[in-house]
């Protein structure tokens, strides 16, 4: 079948009692010409779209939609012959329900599976399913245990989010004012979103703190967008040095990965450790910026008599118990990185 708009024609012609001679003349073609129309088998031009549109007064843009939901139908099938898999499997891989909740996303029909999938690749603003998985998808770091279709559509919302962001110019300097408002911050236990989000405004970057969907291993991810930095972080930590470390690491990435970024989505994922040397590099920078090396080194034996040193509590229990020095679950590990209230 190669459009999908004849049926619905057919049956206008039937209701109105129109011969298919009469309306061939009508609309500037022959008879054998209709007939395939009418029964799919070729595809509208333009051309004909619009004298259908002009004949019957059915809207253009009508025509115009049934015809690309028809060919966008098509091309899913294309992908899922290749893949093997279902529609319904192809959509479950998105947790497309928790998507719409989470995210505010509505389908056309949401009983219908192929209106779930264009409406997810509607969002991701995408015209076929292989883009998401070329090998030079703008994405970098990918691993075997994530899942790209979440990743794409936490990304996704992110940018969302912070393209209506007003945000100031953008100095490498600006990177050092934020790190020391974080510390600030993680000294006296505070978190608040909504300042953080005007700190880095303020200084030239975007800021999106975003909860990711079930399944997904993101941390964050670092960007460029219009020329300025964009990080993503999700919303799953639960204490201050934990979130304030992932803040951390993608501004090391604004420091010295921004080049990279203009290409695309340095993305980080909690639990795993890379080998890639941008991704070290970053994890280095940010824990230095937590307690400095020198200071770190010189009193991490000492962290027993925590309360008397010179630190920001929760990021040193943070060096620590990422060293193995201590263990996330001691107490004082507990006591020094509070749960985030």
């Amino acid at each position: 079948m190669m459009n999908k708009f004849g049926s619905q024609l057919a049956e206008y012609l039937k209701y109105n009692n129109i011969s298919n001679k009469d309306f061939a003349e009508r609309i500037n073609t022959t008879p054998k010409n209709l007939i395939d129309i009418l029964k799919g088998k070729i595809e509208l031009s333009q051309n004909m779209i619009y004298n259908i549109s002009f004949v019957t007064d059915i809207p253009v843009s009508y025509i115009e939609n049934v015809e690309a939901s028809f060919k966008m139908d098509k091309i899913i099938d294309e992908y899922l012959a290749k893949e093997n898999i279902t529609i319904k499997e192809y959509i479950n891989k998105f947790n497309y329900k928790e998507f719409s909740h989470k995210y505010h996303c509505s389908f056309t029909d949401e009983r219908n599976s192929y209106s779930i999938a264009k409406g997810i690749l509607k969002y991701l603003r995408i015209s076929n399913p292989n883009s998401l998985y070329k090998d030079d998808n703008i994405i970098f770091y990918k691993s075997k245990n994530d899942k790209p279709e979440l990743l794409a559509l936490w990304l996704e919302r992110c940018y969302k989010v912070v393209i209506n962001e007003q945000v100031g110019e953008y100095h490498k300097d600006n990177i050092d004012i934020i790190v020391n408002k974080i510390k600030e911050y993680a000294k006296h236990n505070i978190f608040n979103p909504e300042e953080l989000i005007k700190l880095f405004n303020a200084n030239g970057l975007y800021l999106a703190i975003e909860e990711d969907l079930k399944g997904s291993k993101i941390r964050g991810a670092f960007k460029v967008l219009n020329n300025k930095p964009a990080i993503y972080i999700t919303k799953k930590y639960q204490r201050y040095a934990d979130i304030y470390f992932a803040l951390l690491h993608e501004l090391a990435h604004c420091k010295s990965d921004f080049n990279r970024a203009k290409n695309g989505s340095i993305i980080s994922l909690e639990n795993e450790s890379s080998t890639e040397d941008y991704e070290l590099k970053a994890d280095e920078t940010a824990f230095n910026w937590m307690v400095e090396d020198n200071k770190y080194n010189k009193l991490k034996t000492q962290y027993r008599n925590i309360a008397h040193l010179d630190v920001i509590k929760s990021f040193f229990v943070y060096r620590l118990a990422h060293e193995g020095l201590i263990k996330y679950s001691s107490k004082i590990y507990q006591d020094n990185n509070k749960i985030i209230k």
